[in-house]
């Protein structure tokens, strides 16, 4: 048989390795952004199936006697994502961190945890949208009437940044700021965020969107007139 100079195999380049990197660490990313927007697609899944199932959206957080937050939506929405064994093991009369409830912050639901974010220690980066005039207000429950500007048009669940995370079982969310509401939203290394909105669909949104477009997609009784790309 004849030699053949190993040399003379073709080798990659590095400068090719270069070219190639950037394309796997981009099939990579947007692999974690389509996981990403599936959950929260279950999540307002779960959300609408508890909407029809008591005539109204799930309030943002539970209250005690003394009207003080005790526990989350995401708790409330634990039977509906086929979590019915974990609710039950709440104290429900008890605030997020209660010497009991606290021991349950580390069986979070993978539906909670996003494949883009690096936080551990049963924190969510999934988070409604807080404020007056949003379907999360707070403790009061808002009606699918209550969304005058139309369910396709009022977001009400983002994905927040790592620095924006909170214990998943805790009465904390998203509260925009009036002046930036993007703050809270944008990632190093990432251009745009998932949000879900109160009809179920989720769509991508550009951290490049005017501040005032991004305000109203918030409110849900606003009056303004959006269009999304």
């Amino acid at each position: 048989a004849a030699h053949r100079d190993l040399h003379s195999f073709p080798t990659r380049r590095s400068s090719d390795l270069g070219l190639l990197l950037p394309a796997v660490q981009g099939a990579r990313a947007a692999a974690r952004r389509t996981q990403s927007m599936n959950n929260i697609k279950q999540i307002l899944l779960a959300i609408l199936t508890y909407e029809n199932d008591k005539g109204r959206y799930p309030p943002a957080y539970t209250t005690g006697k003394d009207g003080k937050p005790l526990l989350s939506w995401r708790v409330l929405l634990l039977p509906y994502i086929d979590q019915d064994a974990l609710y039950k093991q709440f104290h429900l009369d008890e605030p997020w961190d209660s010497p009991h409830n606290k021991q349950l912050i580390a069986r979070m639901p993978a539906i909670y945890r996003s494949p883009q974010s690096a936080v551990t220690g049963g924190k969510t980066t999934y988070l409604t949208v807080r404020g007056e005039d949003t379907v999360f207000p707070g403790s009061a429950e808002v009606t699918m009437a209550d969304i005058r500007d139309g369910t396709s048009n009022t977001a009400v669940l983002i994905e927040a940044n790592d620095q924006s995370a909170v214990p998943w079982t805790a009465p904390d969310d998203f509260r925009p700021d009036p002046k930036d509401p993007l703050k809270g939203l944008k990632s190093p290394g990432r251009k745009d965020f998932p949000a879900g909105f109160a009809d179920g669909h989720v769509q991508v949104i550009s951290d490049t969107i005017a501040p005032q477009v991004l305000k109203a997609l918030f409110t849900r009784s606003g009056g303004e007139v959006v269009e999304l790309p």
